[in-house]
């Protein structure tokens, strides 16, 4: 998970973040439209990772869920807020004593590079958040990184898709780790993929 999908996803940012200026050049907008505001949410499975010195990274995986507002900046652009989440119950009976939270909050912009097919490309910068707690103790990480994904949005009724999604966040900079609210390390890294599907309204 954290070859592969690391990657893919270099190669959409690069993809992303080289393109938009061309992307307002181009035709007319795809048949669901790109005007004021849009939204969208959405859910399914997320793997996460979590690497310092004291953790054990791969985290396994679980649901997750993100949703998102925004604006459109033009036919083919749009920009927005965006928050993900992914959580892990406790499972004493699988060597899982305690509950898992990471969650992402980032600015994030989306960008449709064709006019016959509804897809989009995202790329996007944020803070990352991690939290494992049980009933007496508890850790937290917190990071500065960037995230990409993609989609397709298959139209279901005016301005409303059905949206099967992948995104892949990872954060790095300014990390730090606490044990109980005391800074323990100040290097850390946070990684989540996510894939699913969702509705989008735009």
């Amino acid at each position: 998970m954290t070859s592969t999908p690391r990657s893919i996803g270099w190669t959409l940012l690069a993809v992303t973040t080289a393109a938009p200026l061309a992307a307002q050049r181009q035709g007319p907008p795809p048949a669901t439209g790109n005007s004021g505001l849009w939204l969208g949410g959405g859910a399914g499975l997320g793997w996460a990772r979590v690497a310092c010195r004291i953790c054990d990274a791969n985290r396994g995986h679980s649901l997750s869920a993100y949703g998102h507002v925004g604006f459109a900046l033009s036919s083919r652009l749009l920009l927005g807020g965006e928050v993900e989440l992914w959580r892990q119950n406790a499972r004493p009976d699988q060597n899982r004593p305690a509950t898992e939270w990471m969650m992402g909050y980032s600015a994030v912009m989306f960008w449709y590079p064709s006019t016959r097919y509804p897809y989009y490309l995202k790329s996007g910068f944020g803070l990352m958040t991690y939290r494992i707690h049980d009933n007496t103790d508890h850790l937290t990480s917190a990071a500065l990184g960037p995230q990409i994904g993609a989609g397709w949005e298959f139209p279901i009724a005016a301005h409303i898709a059905v949206v099967p999604y992948a995104n892949f966040l990872f954060a790095s900079t300014g990390a730090e780790v606490k044990f109980n609210n005391q800074l323990v390390l100040d290097h850390a890294s946070l990684e989540l993929f996510q894939f699913g599907v969702g509705l989008s309204r735009r």
